[in-house]
């Protein structure tokens, strides 16, 4: 079935000596009116609507091709250009063994912020390529958490694409930290927002996470 997304455009003229703001509101009113009765806007100054629709692309998901334990792959893993056959049903797989991501898991399979465990080796493979890969997951809360590599120290401030320069954290610590310049302990309390424990609407906690995050980061700063 093909999705689609539907983009409106609502323009209509008035004028008003009022304030920005005041202005601000009064549209919205008028919007209101528009919205309730069609037909009434054509009594506003240049009133149209324009709808197009826009065929939405498909995302591409990685597929799982077979559940292995961590001591089925990382006592493999090699500074090699080597590979190593692994058998999911009766199809065989020749999978490259010297990726980084293995020896930073190899070295903690932990999640360096909060604590989760990496517990299972997923051969996936990207749609279109032609030979799989080992991703590390950890299981939260009934779903699937992938564990990533992350820089130490940022290579926006001088960090290495070396072994010793990467850490083990999981997905969701590690698209909280982003781009930004935070400790492990500003990821922590990020993550215990993130846990929503307090139930709050998404868009509020969303907000509420990029406003604290943002003033960890610019209090990093001033301390360095």
């Amino acid at each position: 079935m093909t999705q689609y997304k539907v983009i409106s455009t609502i323009t209509w003229k008035f004028e008003s000596d009022k304030s920005e703001k005041s202005c601000l509101e009064y549209a919205k009113r008028q919007l209101d009116q528009i919205l309730d009765s069609h037909p009434q806007g054509e009594n506003f100054d240049g009133f149209g609507i324009q709808v197009d629709l826009a065929k939405m692309k498909e995302r591409k998901r990685l597929i799982h091709l077979g559940d292995f334990s961590l001591e089925d792959v990382l006592p493999y893993i090699s500074e090699e250009e080597s590979k190593r056959e692994y058998t999911v049903g009766e199809e065989a797989y020749d999978v490259r063994m010297n990726s980084d991501r293995y020896f930073v898991f190899q070295k903690n399979s932990e999640c360096v912020a909060c604590n989760l465990q990496g517990t299972k080796m997923i051969l996936d493979i990207n749609p279109g390529d032609q030979s799989p890969h080992f991703n590390l997951y950890a299981e939260e809360n009934g779903r699937l958490v992938l564990m990533t590599k992350d820089h130490i120290i940022a290579k926006s401030k001088g960090g290495t694409d070396q072994l010793d320069n990467y850490q083990t954290m999981c997905h969701t610590c590690n698209n909280l930290k982003g781009a930004y310049d935070l400790g492990l302990d500003n990821v922590r309390e990020l993550r215990q927002l993130h846990n929503n424990e307090e139930k709050l609407p998404r868009k509020e906690l969303r907000d509420l996470i990029n406003r604290i995050r943002e003033e960890m980061a610019a209090s990093n700063i001033k301390e360095d």
